[in-house]
């Protein structure tokens, strides 16, 4: 698959009221497996509250699980930090679904606040802090 193929999603959110943080444990299981076989590689974040999910892979791939993403009751208020074309190639193409519960770290804040290249950046920078999945 050429470069060009490629885009990337951001977002950040937060989990639904009626949902605990033992629902995470769901999300990635099924992110993993879901991700591995459809060539979708990324990283989540959770800090007990909010989610910060990045992902990236085939347009229309990418796309249709942006579109599940959106309907998953277990978040609410999603915002798109980034939807693009990826250009060079994976930022993590080993990862079909790294994780991080980031309780007590301002990482999410520095996805939100900051341009998501950076902290995108910041996170690969960071990979030591991350179930690697």
């Amino acid at each position: 698959m050429s470069n060009e193929a490629l885009s990337q999603f951001a977002y950040h959110s937060t989990l639904a009221d009626g949902y605990g943080a033992s629902c995470v444990g769901a999300i990635i299981k099924v992110a993993r497996a879901f991700n591995a076989s459809h060539g979708i590689t990324g990283v989540l974040l959770f800090d007990g509250e909010r989610f910060c999910q990045y992902i990236e892979g085939e347009p229309a791939t990418l796309d249709a699980l942006v579109g599940r993403i959106r309907q998953d009751v277990r978040h609410k208020g999603m915002a798109t930090l980034l939807h693009e074309p990826l250009a060079g190639g994976r930022r993590y193409p080993h990862w079909s679904m790294a994780y991080s519960n980031v309780d007590e770290d301002a990482l999410i804040d520095q996805m939100i606040a900051g341009a998501p290249h950076d902290a995108l950046a910041l996170l690969k920078d960071r990979h030591w802090m991350l179930d690697i999945g």
